[in-house]
């Protein structure tokens, strides 16, 4: 993901409002700062991605 704004933020807090939403992370810079600068960050359990063996 290259970009995300108001908007992607809001459909992600609509859909975790529907039902459990895990994020993978880690999550793009832009989108990390605006989910902290929203507080939004604390509103969704985000786990690292697992190395995946080759």
């Amino acid at each position: 993901m290259e970009f995300a704004d108001s908007s992607f933020l809001n459909a992600l807090i609509r859909l975790r409002n529907t039902r459990p939403l895990t994020l993978r992370g880690p999550l793009p810079r832009q989108l990390r700062r605006m989910m902290e600068m929203t507080g939004a960050l604390d509103l969704f359990d985000i786990r690292p991605t697992p190395d995946r063996a080759h």
